[in-house]
C-alpha cells in the first residue's frame, strides 16, 4: 500500500549500498523531484511519505504503483479530487488520549474533522468501483467512526466549547452560576452607588482580582468601604476592595462556577477516553488516507508536467531504455525534448559533443526518468517510451552545471567508478559523465574504453559522456555499443541541445577559435598538426549533419502538411455532419408537407368522384382532373421527382441513386458542392473517398453517384380518370342501414362518409333505428375513427331522435 515501510523509513533498493544510491539520487537531483511530489500532497502524513519515497526494484511493485497512479489520474478526470485535508499532525494528540490524558475541546474537534476528511476521501474513491480497484482496496481500510463523531458533536460546539446539553447537570450548574454572578454584580453596583461610598471609589466600574469581584477605592478613603483588600495599584493610589456585603455572594458564585467547570472536565475526559479507545482505528484511517493522497499526488504532479504512463518492461529486457521526447522535469517549459535508447541489440551508449551542448542534461534526464518510473510517477514523455525495471541506478556526474557539487578530480571520479563496477549487475543502470577526463587524454581514453567494455561485456546497460574521440571511435566499431551526440548550430556556434542517436559528436574547437578571432595563420598551422583521417571524419560528419538537417526540414514540412490535411478532414467531417442534420430536418418537414398535400389531393378526388356519381358529365370530371394535375405541376408544390421535361438541354451529367455505389464511381457529397472518387467500400457501409490529395471516409448514405445523363424521348401519355361509383345515398345526404348486419356497417359507413366529403357536404345523416342499440353503437364506433368526421350526435326528436345519428364533416 505504501512506498515507505511502517517505521516511515525509506526502503532501500535491494541491490547496492545505500550510500551509492543516495549519492546517485543527489547527483541526479532526485530530492528536488521528491519536493515537487510533496508539494502536491494535501495531508501531513502523505507529505512525509512523499519526502521519503524511493524507487521499487521489483516488476510487480512498479506495475502496482503505475496502475495506482493511472487510477488516480482517471479519478481526477471524472469524479474529481479526494477532498482530503489535514496539515496538522494529530497523531501525538491521539496517543495522549490513548494514554488517558484529557484533550481540550478544540483538540477533540480537530481530530473529528481529520477523521471526517479521511471518510470523505474513502467515499470518493469507493465511488470509482471497478475503475480503480487498487485504490478502492486501500480506501476500504478506512473505518467508519461515525459513532465517535456523533458523540463528540453532541457534546461540543464547532469551536470546541462544551454544550449546555452535554449533561443534564451541566446546564443547571451554568444557570446557577450565571444567576449568582448577576446577583453579585447588583450588590456591588448598589454599594458603589451608595451615598457613603460614592465619593470613595475611583470609578463605578467593577474589577476582578484573583477571581474575586472588587471595587476600585481611593487610598485616602479606605475607611469608607469596609471589606477585604485584594490588591493595590502600581501607583499606590487605588485599593481593590471586596466589600464585606459581597463576600458570601461571591463565594457562592465561585463555588457554582467551579462545579460547572468540573462537570465540563468530566465531559472532556469521557470524550477523550472514547477517542483513545479508537486510537488504533484512527491511526489506520490516517495511514490509509496518506497512501491514497500520495497516489493522488503522483497524478496531480503529472498534470502540470503533461506526463503520461510509460511502458514498463521486465528487468534485463533487450530494450533497457527507450525515451521519446523526454523533458527534464526540473527545467519546465525550457526543457528541450530528448529521444534516446539503450537497446535493442546494444548495451552501451556513448554521447559526445561540445561543452554546454546538453550531454549532462540528457544523462540526468535518463536517470530521473528511470527513478521516477520506479516510484510510480508518470513521465513527461511522448508515446513509445518504455523503461525496464532496474535493481539500482548508479551515477557519477560532476560538472559545473550541478548545484550540489563542483567538478570532481580524477581520483574521486575513479573511486566512484570502482565502487560502481563492484556493485552493479546486469539489471542495473549505470550513468557516467565525462568518463576518463581529468588526466592524460591517452590514458584517460584507454581507461574509459576499458570501463565501458567491462560493463557491456557484463550485459549492464550504461550511458557515458566523453570528449575523447577514441572512445566514440571504439563505440562505433563495437557491436554492442552505439554513438550519440549533441550539436551546435554551425552558423552561430550556439548549442541547439538536440540529441542525435547514431552519430558521434563533432569537435568545434577550430571553429570556435576562428569565431573568437584567432588569426588564420595560427589556425592553418594548427590544422597541419591534425591527423588527416580526423579531418576527413570531420568533413564526413559535417556532410551528414547537413543532410540530416535537410531531412529534418522535409519531415517537419510533411508533418505540417499532414496536420493541415487532418484539420481539413475534421472541418469537412464537421460540415458533413451539419449537412446531414439539415437534410434530416428537411426530410421531416417535406414528409409533413407531403402528408398535408396528399390529404388535399384526396379531398379534391372525392369531390371529382362525387361529381361523376351525381350524374354530371365525364368531361366535367376530366376537366377537374386536369386542373388537379396542373396544380401538382406548379413549382410552389413540393414534387417528389422532376419530370423529364424539366431537365435542362445542356446538362451532361445527372445524379443517380438507383444503381449502388461501387469502387471507381464519381460521387457527390450530399449538401455540399463537392465531388470525390470512390476508392473502396467497407462492409459496414463506410466509403473511402479520394478528394485531390486528401483521403476521407464517409457513410455511403451521404453520397450520390454521378453519371452521364441519358436523354429519352418524352412519352405521350393520355390523361384519364377512373371513377368508381359509390352508393346513390350520397346524393341524398342520408344513409339507411336498418336491417343490415353489424359486420357490414364499417364498409357502408366509411364509403358513405367518404362520398359525402368528396361531394363537399358539411353534414349527413345515418338512419340505424333504435332497436337493441347494436347497429347504433357499431355506426358510432366507425364514425369515431374516421378523420373526415369532426363530431356526431343523435338527431332532434322530431327528426328521428336516437334512431338517427347526425354527422358533421370537416
Amino acid at each position: 500500500m505504501s512506498d515507505v515501510s511502517d517505521n516511515s523509513t525509506a526502503r532501500d533498493i535491494e541491490s547496492g549500498p545505500i550510500t551509492l544510491q543516495e549519492s546517485a539520487w543527489q547527483l541526479l537531483e532526485f530530492p528536488s523531484i521528491r519536493q515537487m511530489l510533496a508539494g502536491h500532497t494535501r495531508f501531513f502524513a502523505s507529505r512525509e511519505l512523499a519526502e521519503a519515497v524511493t524507487p521499487q526494484a521489483h516488476l510487480e511493485d512498479v506495475l502496482r504503483l503505475q496502475e495506482e497512479t493511472a487510477e488516480a489520474a482517471s479519478m481526477l478526470a471524472t469524479v474529481g479530487d479526494i477532498g482530503l485535508t489535514g496539515h496538522q499532525d494529530l497523531r501525538p494528540v491521539l496517543r495522549r488520549a490513548a494514554l488517558g490524558g484529557m484533550l481540550s475541546g478544540q483538540e477533540l474537534i480537530s481530530c473529528i474533522i481529520l477523521l471526517d476528511s479521511t471518510w470523505l476521501a474513502r467515499n470518493v474513491v469507493v465511488s470509482m468501483k471497478e475503475r480503480a480497484p487498487r485504490m478502492v482496496a486501500i480506501a476500504s481500510d478506512i473505518p467508519d467512526l461515525s459513532d465517535l463523531r456523533s458523540e463528540v458533536n453532541a457534546a461540543l460546539t464547532d469551536s470546541g466549547d462544551v454544550r449546555d446539553s452535554a449533561t443534564p447537570r451541566l446546564g443547571r450548574l451554568r444557570s446557577d452560576s450565571a444567576r449568582s454572578y448577576q446577583r453579585l454584580v447588583r450588590i456591588l453596583e448598589r454599594v458603589a452607588a451608595s451615598k457613603e461610598v460614592r465619593g470613595a471609589v475611583q470609578s463605578p466600574n467593577i474589577a476582578t482580582r484573583g477571581e474575586r469581584l472588587v471595587l476600585e477605592v481611593r487610598t485616602d478613603s479606605r475607611e469608607a468601604v469596609p471589606g477585604i483588600v485584594h490588591d493595590v495599584s502600581n501607583t499606590g493610589a487605588t485599593l481593590f476592595v471586596e466589600p464585606f456585603r459581597a463576600v458570601d455572594p461571591c463565594n457562592h458564585w465561585r463555588e457554582t462556577a467551579a462545579e460547572a467547570q468540573r462537570e465540563e472536565e468530566r465531559v472532556l475526559r469521557r470524550l477523550s477516553h472514547l477517542l483513545g479507545e479508537k486510537e488504533e482505528l484512527a491511526t489506520t484511517a490516517i495511514e490509509a488516507a496518506a497512501d491514497l493522497d500520495l497516489i493522488t499526488a503522483r497524478a496531480r504532479l503529472a498534470r502540470p508536467m503533461k506526463a503520461m504512463r510509460p511502458e514498463t518492461l521486465p528487468p534485463g529486457s533487450d530494450v533497457a531504455v527507450r525515451l521519446s521526447y523526454a523533458r527534464h522535469p526540473l527545467l519546465g517549459d525550457d526543457a528541450v525534448p530528448v529521444s534516446m535508447n539503450i537497446g535493442p541489440g546494444f548495451r552501451g551508449l556513448v554521447v559526445t559533443g561540445p561543452n554546454t551542448g546538453g550531454k549532462t542534461v540528457a544523462l540526468k534526464t535518463l536517470g530521473l526518468m528511470a527513478i521516477m518510473h520506479q516510484c510510480g510517477m508518470q513521465l513527461p514523455v511522448s508515446d513509445g517510451t518504455a523503461l525496464a525495471v532496474f535493481s539500482a541506478v548508479y551515477a557519477d556526474i560532476g560538472d559545473a552545471q550541478s548545484i550540489e557539487r563542483s567538478v570532481s578530480t580524477f581520483s574521486s571520479h575513479m573511486g566512484s567508478v570502482i565502487d560502481i563496477l563492484e556493485e552493479a549487475d546486469e539489471n542495473s543502470l549505470v550513468l557516467l559523465d565525462e568518463l576518463g577526463t581529468g588526466t592524460d587524454p591517452e590514458e584517460g581514453s584507454a581507461l574509459a574504453r576499458a570501463v565501458l567494455s567491462n560493463l557491456v561485456d557484463r550485459n549492464i546497460p550504461v550511458a557515458v559522456t566523453t570528449h575523447h574521440r577514441p572512445v566514440a571511435e571504439y563505440a562505433g566499431t563495437h557491436e554492442r555499443m552505439e554513438n550519440a551526440s549533441v550539436e551546435l548550430d554551425a552558423a552561430t556556434l550556439l548549442p541547439t541541445y538536440q540529441f542525435i542517436m547514431g552519430i558521434p559528436g563533432r569537435s568545434y574547437a577550430v571553429h570556435v577559435a576562428r569565431n573568437l578571432g584567432l588569426s588564420e595563420q595560427v589556425l592553418d598551422h594548427a590544422e597541419t598538426f591534425l591527423d588527416p583521417g580526423r579531418a576527413e571524419a570531420e568533413t564526413l560528419l559535417d556532410q551528414i549533419q547537413r543532410e540530416r538537417n535537410t531531412v529534418s526540414e522535409a519531415r517537419q514540412k510533411a508533418q505540417a502538411d499532414a496536420t493541415a490535411a487532418e484539420a481539413a478532414r475534421r472541418d469537412l467531417q464537421a460540415r458533413l455532419g451539419q449537412v446531414t442534420k439539415q437534410q434530416e430536418n428537411m426530410v421531416q418537414r417535406t414528409r409533413m408537407e407531403l402528408r398535408r398535400e396528399a390529404d388535399d389531393v384526396r379531398r379534391q378526388l372525392r369531390r371529382i368522384v362525387a361529381q361523376a356519381e351525381s350524374g354530371k358529365s365525364l368531361a366535367t370530371a376530366q376537366r377537374a382532373v386536369n386542373r388537379l394535375r396542373s396544380s401538382l405541376a406548379e413549382p410552389t408544390w413540393m414534387p417528389i421527382a422532376k419530370s423529364e421535361q424539366n431537365t435542362p438541354e445542356g446538362d451532361v451529367a445527372a445524379i443517380s441513386e438507383e444503381k449502388p455505389i461501387s469502387a471507381g464511381d464519381e460521387v457527390e457529397i450530399k449538401g455540399l458542392d463537392v465531388r470525390a472518387k470512390v476508392v473502396s467500400i467497407k462492409p459496414d457501409g463506410m466509403t473511402d473517398l479520394q478528394m485531390g490529395n486528401a483521403r476521407i471516409q464517409l457513410d455511403s448514405r451521404q453520397l450520390r453517384r454521378v453519371e452521364v445523363a441519358v436523354k429519352t424521348p418524352p412519352e405521350t401519355r393520355r390523361s384519364g380518370v377512373k371513377v368508381s361509383r359509390s352508393a346513390p345515398e350520397a346524393s341524398t345526404g342520408e344513409l339507411d342501414v336498418r336491417g343490415k348486419r353489424v359486420a357490414a356497417i364499417d364498409k357502408l359507413v366509411s364509403g358513405y362518409v367518404d362520398s359525402c366529403a368528396a361531394d363537399g357536404r358539411e353534414n349527413c345523416r345515418i338512419i340505424h333505428g333504435s332497436g337493441t342499440g347494436a347497429l347504433r353503437q357499431a355506426v358510432r364506433d366507425v364514425l369515431s375513427r374516421l378523420p373526415q368526421v369532426t363530431s356526431f350526435e343523435p338527431a332532434q326528436r322530431e327528426q328521428g331522435g336516437n334512431g338517427v345519428t347526425q354527422v358533421n364533416l370537416a
